[in-house]
């Protein structure tokens, strides 16, 4: 019986708050560049942020890298609030719809990248 080794599979999702995307995303480069598969899960509006950002208009953060080899998949989730709403000016609300809202679309993501992977055995 042939012995198949199945890379291993982790999944990021970031924290929506300014500092805790970039050293996400450099820390997911680092374990795809060590042989990992990554999944990345950010929230719509923090993904409209940062194409925004990006001086050639791209609008997935990790294309160039992809383009070298890494396997580093990326989608996005809705947050539950509004992409132009001022998270900063009602951190209350932000904060509620992240434990109610954002973790139920994370939990929904998650399950569909575990139905779509095959199962590995040891």
């Amino acid at each position: 019986m042939e012995e198949r080794h199945q890379k291993p599979h982790a999944i990021f999702v970031f924290y929506p708050l300014q500092g805790h995307v970039i050293p996400s995303v450099h820390l997911a480069i680092k374990l795809a560049e060590r042989g990992f598969t990554i999944t990345v899960i950010n929230t719509h509006s923090i993904h409209h942020q940062t194409s925004r950002a990006q001086p050639d208009g791209e609008d997935d953060m990790f294309a160039t890298v992809r383009q070298k080899g890494l396997d580093i998949r990326y989608t996005t989730v809705p947050d539950g609030l509004p992409v132009g709403f001022d998270r900063s000016l009602n951190h209350d609300q932000f904060m509620a719809t992240l434990l109610h809202v954002f973790s139920a679309h994370v939990e929904e993501a998650v399950e569909k990248i575990v139905r779509s992977e095959p199962l590995s055995r040891p």
